[in-house]
Formats: C-alpha cells, structure tokens, sequence
C-alpha cells in the first residue's frame, strides 16, 4: 500500500511539472519588422541571411517572411519564447530587441527610399515594426521591447522613431500617425508611392532618434498592440475594362473599402484601404487592404462577406471578389514553433 501511495505521489508530481510546463509554453513575444524591399530577390535573401543569423546569435527565431513583389515590401517576423508566468520575474527583451536592430540595420544599408517606388504606401526604407505579446506573456513586455528597439535605432542608427499604441505615453495609435505624416498621401501618378517621403518642414515630433527626415531612411514607426491580423482580398478587373475604367474604379474600390472600415461606419475594429496590386493578362488586380485589430470580434470570414456584399452591390465595373489571404502566421501558429525554444 505505502509503494502504491508512493507511485501515485509521483504521478501527481510528473503532472503537475507537466501543468507548470505548459504554462511556461503559453507566451511567446513577436517583432514583425516591415521594409520597403520586395522585388529584388537577392536583397531580401541577404536580408533573411542577417535575420537568421542574428536570430541564431541571440537564441530567438525567424517565424516568416512574407515577400511581396507587386507592394515591394517585404515582413520579416522574429519570435522568442516567454517562459515567466504570473508571480514570476519578467523575461529580458535584449534578445529580440538585437535581433530586430540587426536586421534592421542591414535594411537600412540595403535599401535607399529615394530609389523606391511602391503601390503600397510607405514612409521609411523600414517602415514599420510592430511589437506582439501572444499567448499568455504580458503586453506591458511587447511595449518594453518596442521603446528599447526604438531607443537603439534612434540613438543607434539615427533614424527617426515614431511610438505608437502601448508603447506612446499618449496613447497614439499608428492610423493617427500615418494620417499625421502623410502616409496615404500619393505621391506619383503612375504607381502610388516613389522617392523620399516629405513632410511639411521635412521634421516630424520623434520619440527617439533625430527630429529632421533623412532622405535616404526616412522614418520608422514603431508601437506595441495586440495581434493584428493582415487580411487582404484581391478584386480583379476583367480586362476588356482595364484602360478605360481602371481609375475609375479605383476611387469606387477605395470608397467602399472606407465603408468597410471602423472609421467609414462598418466592421469592428476593421482599417481597410483599397490598393492597385497588378496588371496581367487576366486584367487588372485592386487589393483591399485590412487591418484586423481584434480577429476575435471580426475576423476574416467576416470581412470576405461584407467584401462580396459591397463589391457585389457596385455592379458597374463586374468585378470578381477572390478568396482573401493573411500575410502571418496565426498567434498559434508562432507558438507551435515558440515553445522548444524555451
């Protein structure tokens, strides 16, 4: 009876460091960084090399890349594990925060804004990096790592660095940043965005790093949130409508993305924007762009419903609305690959 009273206590035992197991595997902290380089191959290659190299060096993990030819643009997300729990000392951010500098850095060697041109808006040769707690691992960490990677790339690579969302003392949000600076504002006729971004005075209220825009980098906007799920649905243009009615039915693209937004009166927590994406042969490709801040609330089935409804009703143009995509990995997803690294 005492072995088998033994034999139990040691079951217990082995489960319970089992529960404790999982509950260290719960959190994970994520830096997706976005720069301004998609079409050359060779370049965001050399970029993945320095991210893998980096992530190798300082114990964290490269979980995507997301290279984007037609928007020029490219995501590179860096992962590590968070292996505190609740009544525990709060992990380090140095490994993530030197893995994100370190491709950072290399991105703005690579890249010269002045030479760029994009049918996605842009406003830094990296032009943005967002911070993520998923799982169980604390948001206050995300915001810690997005003012210390924001304090070495001002301080560091003089790059201007605009905080936003947890990590702004004011609570600024990245949408009132973009609008603020002049993100959506087009600056070519023929593809969207080209050359140095510009702003008045060519001098922006920077958190960290220097006030005035250099032309070559221009400026990085930098925050902390929860997860932001990317969904974008193409919407193609048959091609016998390409020359004639393609800008036309651009602006009709772009008013009706503003309905599906939050901001336009539509879905919760939805930013979307309507983008040129490619001319084939099989037509013309118009992108909306959404920005899912709560996937939970209103997620992507959602979105493609409300896009068919929309795009549906505006019969003039006969659009197809094909089956949206996301551009990351789910927060499960990074935690599958997060956890043996703890």
């Amino acid at each position: 009876a005492l072995h088998a009273l033994a034999a139990a206590r040691v079951v217990a035992m082995k489960l319970s460091s089992s529960s404790n197991a999982l509950k260290r595997r719960a959190g994970g902290l994520v830096a997706v960084v976005y720069v301004s380089e998609g079409k050359d191959a060779d370049a965001v290659n050399v970029l993945e090399t320095v991210a893998e190299n980096a992530c190798q060096q300082h114990g964290t993990r490269v979980l995507n890349v997301f290279r984007d030819d037609e928007y020029n643009r490219t995501g590179f997300t860096l992962g590590v594990g968070v292996t505190s729990v609740a009544g525990h000392a709060t992990p380090s951010v140095e490994p993530l925060k030197q893995s994100a500098l370190a491709l950072t850095e290399q991105a703005l060697k690579t890249i010269d804004l002045r030479n760029h041109s994009a049918t996605h808006p842009r406003c830094g040769a990296v032009d943005h990096i967002s911070c993520h707690a998923v799982g169980d691992a604390p948001d206050d960490l995300a915001a810690q790592l997005a003012k210390c990677l924001g304090e070495g790339i001002g301080d560091r690579l003089k790059v201007p660095v605009l905080l936003y969302g947890l990590a702004s003392s004011t609570g600024t949000q990245l949408a009132d940043l973009r609008r603020k600076y002049g993100y959506f504002r087009r600056t070519s006729q023929d593809v969207g965005w080209s050359g140095a971004h510009r702003v008045e005075d060519g001098q922006v209220e920077a958190d960290y790093g220097p006030s005035t825009i250099p032309p070559e980098s221009g400026i990085l906007m930098l925050g902390a949130t929860r997860w932001v799920c990317n969904y974008n649905v193409p919407i193609v243009l048959g091609k016998c409508r390409v020359d004639a009615d393609a800008a036309d039915a651009l602006a009709v693209a772009r008013r009706l993305a503003r309905q599906l937004s939050e901001r336009g009166g539509g879905l919760p927590g939805v930013q979307a924007m309507a983008l040129t994406h490619m001319i084939d042969d099989m037509g013309s490709t118009i992108e909306v762009a959404c920005n899912l801040l709560d996937p939970s609330t209103c997620g992507p089935d959602a979105v493609q419903a409300e896009v068919e409804r929309l795009f549906g009703e505006e019969g003039e143009f006969g659009w197809t609305v094909k089956r949206g995509y996301v551009t990351n990995l789910t927060p499960e997803d990074m935690l599958e690959q997060l956890v043996p690294l703890r």
